[in-house]
């Protein structure tokens, strides 16, 4: 990227110019603060694509850009910081701090692991299942990242060739699509989900409607579990039958898994004092669905359970640092304040009467190529950036559609956590291709057929499950 960017800063400063003070696009439809809006959005995509800058930097630079053009007080922007998804956010990246920190996680994938059978088939499904369950827990990456030293100890002591192995492709491909699938469950395995639902109330109460299809913790495992467990059944068929193994006894791998497990010793308190508060805190989560202001409760439940583990000792402020990513936080507080800077002017229905000008989608094809779009969008920048864009835009297209929004909310933010291409994707794919056990041709090869069957199985939910699950009209008759 260093290679563009001496044309990217420029072109992006080019775009807010021409947005801010260049002629009237659409003057009888379009106001001034509209066009600057769009302006910011277009800076902000191709400065999310290009990254000529870090992501949270292009984030952090919203807070300036849009008082600076007139577009919103800085008052009402700078709130937006202090928005409840952020922390919300905030308070679930310390808690999975705490889980890596104390080592509960690695025990609970390590005894996971060990509890499988001695077959590759087995062991190869154990790897699958441990990092989409703790993926349901902590953020997609932070599974992946504590995994990938279990999986080099697996791939070492069955003396697996790298970039060869058809065992050693499978392995790491198991990790990465666990920690994917898992990911979509629930609010912890990715924080886009919590930011679709920010982004989404913002839409609820600029148009005035009603509140009461606010999705709770609850809600949201409810639409995505059924999707996990197809997608976890697909994915392990899909590895049996591409890589099939070429070695026989993995007894060696249990070798180390047990050693891991005597390492390890018996479970420490500090370790039940985590679970104890995780559980606490899930269960808060679940409540909290069924009364007062959701994304309110979310966040406090979040903050108090953080506290928990500094009030019990498990958690120290330089752990925090030290396990929390601080440039997550800023990403998203940014592209809440895009979502709303989109939403609060007239920006947003332009760009999709402008889209959709001379033309007319049905519910069905309107589902099937949002969803199609955020899995291609999402291959290639952040799937935080990716919501950002197409879910403003796509809340107003459901509108117009007599979608119901809820089922709008899934259709973008799940498929935009289900990317199995490229390593630049999502972090878990990265890591595991850092492993040097596959190629860039085999994710793209095996990648494919995974976003193919994800992208069949998120239109048979949006068309015949989501509407079911959230009590509204289906959308065939």
């Amino acid at each position: 990227m260093n290679r563009i960017r001496p044309l990217v800063i420029p072109l992006g400063i080019l775009i807010l110019l021409i947005a801010a003070w260049g002629p009237a696009w659409d003057p009888a439809n379009l106001s001034p603060e509209g066009q600057k809006a769009i302006g910011v959005f277009a800076f902000c995509l191709l400065f999310w694509m290009t990254q000529p800058i870090p992501l949270a930097m292009t984030s952090l630079m919203i807070f300036a850009i849009v008082p600076l053009l007139g577009i919103s007080e800085p008052k009402e922007v700078f709130s937006l910081f202090g928005s409840n998804t952020v922390f919300f956010i905030l308070g679930a990246l310390i808690m999975a701090g705490g889980f890596v920190k104390s080592g509960l996680s690695r025990r609970m994938a390590v005894l996971f692991l060990a509890s499988f059978g001695r077959t590759p088939d087995l062991l190869l499904l154990g790897v699958l299942l441990s990092s989409a369950f703790l993926a349901c827990l902590m953020p997609e990456h932070g599974v992946a990242a504590l995994l990938y030293p279990v999986a080099i100890q697996i791939a070492d002591s069955l003396n697996l060739e790298k970039g060869k192995s058809n065992y050693g492709k499978a392995l790491f491909f198991a990790l990465a699509w666990g920690s994917i699938i898992g990911g979509i469950t629930t609010f912890l395995g990715g924080a886009r989900n919590p930011l679709a639902l920010e982004l989404y109330q913002q839409f609820m109460e600029r148009h005035q409607l009603q509140a009461g299809s606010m999705v709770s913790f609850v809600d949201w495992v409810i639409a995505a579990l059924p999707v996990t467990l197809v997608m976890l059944f697909f994915a392990y068929w899909v590895l049996r039958i591409l890589y099939p193994p070429e070695i026989e006894d993995v007894r060696a791998a249990h070798q180390v898994l047990e050693e891991d497990i005597r390492e390890m010793g018996p479970i420490s308190r500090d370790e039940m004092k985590v679970g104890a508060v995780y559980l606490v805190t899930v269960i808060g989560w679940v409540i909290s669905g069924y009364k007062g202001d959701l994304a309110g409760n979310l966040a406090i439940i979040a903050i108090l359970g953080s506290a928990g583990l500094f009030l019990l000792g498990t958690l120290t402020w330089k752990d925090c640092q030290q396990h929390v990513n601080w440039g997550v936080i800023l990403m998203y507080a940014g592209a809440i304040a895009l979502g709303k800077t989109l939403d609060g002017t007239d920006a947003g229905q332009w760009l999709v009467n402008f889209t959709l000008s001379g033309h007319q989608f049905g519910p069905v094809l309107l589902l099937a190529g949002l969803m199609a779009f955020s899995k291609l969008l999402t291959e290639g920048i952040s799937n935080a950036a990716a919501v950002t864009i197409i879910l403003p835009l796509a809340l107003e297209m459901g509108l117009e559609a007599g979608i119901p929004l809820v089922t709008i909310v899934y259709a973008v933010a799940i498929p935009c956590g289900l990317v199995f291409c490229l390593p630049m994707g999502t972090p878990p794919m990265a890591i595991c291709y850092d492993s040097d056990y596959f190629r860039i041709r085999d994710s793209l090869f095996s990648g494919t057929i995974m976003n193919i069957i994800s992208w069949i199985v998120v239109v048979l939910a949006g068309i015949y499950y989501w509407p079911f699950a959230v009590e509204s009209p289906p959308i065939i008759p």
